[in-house]
């Protein structure tokens, strides 16, 4: 099998602010397994900030996970947005200092990097927020 990773999305307004809670499943991953996640079409004024990443790995070879999530596709230094160090089973991170984005209609590129195996299988779940401060 190939790689292939599923998403669905979740919106919340609350009050002013809307957040966005989306979700990646994830089957054969592997170190240069990529999603295209598009986001800025949930948000009205097109600033949007990533505030909590959470991965569960259902299974695979995988012991550590160091996820990438950068503004183009294979993100390097000058094109990431996020960068994570989680365990395996289930680990979060709180990006507490979160980058934010401008652009409507803008994809995020997402990897997880385990660091072994082509078989592992992960959800992922990512909250963002509109506006700059979380």
């Amino acid at each position: 099998m190939a790689y292939a990773g599923a998403l669905t999305y979740a919106q919340v307004n609350a009050g002013f602010r809307r957040s966005l809670h989306v979700t990646l499943a994830e089957t054969e991953g592997a170190a240069t397994s990529e999603k295209e996640i598009p986001i800025g079409r949930y948000f009205e004024s097109g600033i949007w900030r990533l505030v909590r990443v959470k991965l569960v790995e259902t299974s695979g070879a995988a012991a550590t996970y160091a996820p990438v999530f950068g503004v183009a596709t294979a993100p390097t230094s000058g094109t990431i947005a996020y960068v994570g160090g989680l365990g395996a089973a289930a680990s979060q991170d709180s990006t507490n200092t979160g980058a934010g984005w401008y652009g409507y209609g803008t994809s995020l590129f997402w990897r997880s990097v385990p660091n072994t195996g082509s078989d592992n299988i992960t959800t992922v779940h990512l909250y963002f927020v509109e506006g700059w401060q979380a």
